[in-house]
């Protein structure tokens, strides 16, 4: 299994281990690795920072996620949420 560890180097937010994620890396990620059907990703959640395994899925449509959810704050840019931070969210 390969995990991937991305640290957010975004100032608007305080949090040092903030994950933001852009879809155009995750594609490049499952295009450099064809035989991967899914990968894994090391991160923390963006409210309260608990540590998570995110497992995503390349589908014909977009992207599966196991683990956690992607919330869209920026255009084609993404926070990570634990489940309970993002059913606070009213999700």
């Amino acid at each position: 299994m390969e995990t991937y560890t991305t640290i957010n180097h975004d100032q608007r937010f305080q949090h040092e281990a903030l994950i933001t994620i852009e879809l155009g890396t995750l594609k490049k990620i499952f295009e450099n690795r064809p035989l991967k059907s899914i990968i894994t990703l090391s991160c923390k959640c963006s409210d309260c920072g608990n540590d998570l395994l995110i497992d995503i899925t390349h589908m014909p449509g977009g992207f599966g996620f196991n683990g956690g959810f992607l919330v869209e704050y920026a255009p084609d840019k993404y926070l990570v949420k634990c489940n309970n931070c993002y059913e606070a969210l009213g999700g």
